[in-house]
């Protein structure tokens, strides 16, 4: 069984449940969350979720993007039309990342369609 790679680039952790949740529980992986873009390693990732704004390092995940061309990409921002302009920029898939809840069925369908193609 494949052993994925996921990674979860966001400046504010609240999205971290909504993802591990989202993630079917029959499938390996190894999880790894950067809040700031210099902490990132030069990791191969299967799957990489971002975030547009990047407050802490005064960016947005445009100007990153291209490290990741090689993943699937997941476009995680609470602002839809920030989701919508990536998805015209290299993501495959985009989902709203929402507040007070740890439950999130849209990137739970993201999951499985991915596991699904793959």
């Amino acid at each position: 069984m494949k052993k994925y790679t996921i990674c979860l680039i966001d400046d504010k952790s609240y999205g971290i449940p909504q993802l591990i949740n989202a993630i079917p529980q029959d499938i390996e992986y190894v999880f790894y969350y950067y809040n700031r873009i210099t902490d990132i390693e030069d990791i191969d990732f299967d799957i990489v979720i971002l975030d547009y704004y990047l407050d802490k390092d005064n960016k947005t995940a445009l100007e990153i993007i291209d490290r990741f061309l090689g993943s699937i990409i997941i476009w995680f921002s609470s602002e839809d039309s920030c989701n919508q302009k990536m998805l015209q920029n290299g993501a495959f898939y985009s989902a709203k990342k929402l507040s007070n809840t740890n439950l999130n069925l849209e990137l739970q369908e993201i999951f499985k369609d991915f596991l699904f193609l793959s």
